[in-house]
């Protein structure tokens, strides 16, 4: 029984990870500007590094664009960033603790 239980936490553990996954390559597609981002508990930032709440103690930081000098993203930028992140947490509240304490880069070839 335990092992029937184990199985089924990792098909959802690995359902999660193919979602998450699949909405970061999302992100990354529709901005192409963006380089990356954090997902950190609010406790561990300092408040120039937390750009947009999420849910609970989750925050968006460490947002990182390429533009020209000078220019820095938006907070409607960054919102649009929650918004997809936060739109997954809903769906798949597992998603929380997949996202907290991760970075997520643009993957270049």
């Amino acid at each position: 029984m335990k092992a029937l239980h184990d199985r089924t936490q990792n098909l959802q553990a690995q359902s999660v990870a193919t979602d998450l996954a699949a909405r970061v390559a999302g992100i990354f597609e529709e901005y192409p500007i963006l380089y990356g981002f954090s997902v950190q508990r609010r406790s561990t930032l300092t408040k120039e590094r937390a750009v947009a709440p999420l849910q609970g103690e989750l925050c968006l930081a460490d947002v990182s664009v390429s533009v020209w000098p000078g220019f820095r993203a938006t907070p409607e930028f960054h919102n649009e960033i929650a918004c997809a992140l936060l739109e997954l947490m809903d769906e798949q509240p597992e998603a929380f603790d997949f996202l907290s304490g991760r970075t997520f880069a643009r993957t270049l070839n």
